[in-house]
């Protein structure tokens, strides 16, 4: 059994998550747990992406670094 948590929301985001429970014929308490795990892996993507793994180090040493970011950040030209 997991851990329980009270949280308050707003009427109309209440009923937005009990129409899609209902709609997906689960209960209310599985789709939040679902939509917060939707959110924790985002969250999860977005850390590892190397564009925030840069840091604040501020120089490069790189002279074309604004027109080919992306082969540096993700192995690959901007041209596709």
């Amino acid at each position: 059994m997991g851990e329980s948590v009270t949280v308050e929301i707003d009427k109309a985001t209440y009923q937005e998550f009990e129409q899609l429970a209902r709609s997906r014929g689960t209960k209310l308490e599985e789709t939040l747990t679902e939509a917060i795990q939707a959110y924790l892996e985002q969250k999860k993507a977005y850390m590892k992406d190397p564009f925030f793994q840069i840091g604040k180090a501020g120089r490069s040493g790189l002279g074309d670094l604004a027109e080919a970011h992306d082969k540096y950040l993700y192995e690959c030209d901007n041209e596709g």
